[in-house]
């Protein structure tokens, strides 16, 4: 599994929070993965967690994968 492509960030909801998308190459499988990105305080110290979720997937030969992304695999 090998990442591809990883989009600029955006803003979550709060301040100490964001997301971004990361594509990977998975041999005949392209995935497309949201990550969150956020600060947690467990009481004592502040540390940053990261939360992943798989939003779409595509075989190589499907038709309906963006052409930008198509290029990328080359």
């Amino acid at each position: 599994m090998g990442l591809i492509y990883r989009t600029n960030s955006w803003k979550g909801g709060g301040k100490q929070s964001s997301y971004h998308n990361e594509y990977f190459d998975d041999g005949d499988v392209v995935r497309r993965v949201k990550v969150h990105l956020f600060k947690f305080f467990d009481g004592h110290e502040s540390s940053w967690e990261r939360d992943e979720r798989e939003v779409e997937r595509w075989k190589r030969d499907d038709p309906g994968m963006p052409d930008w992304l198509r290029k990328l695999l080359g």
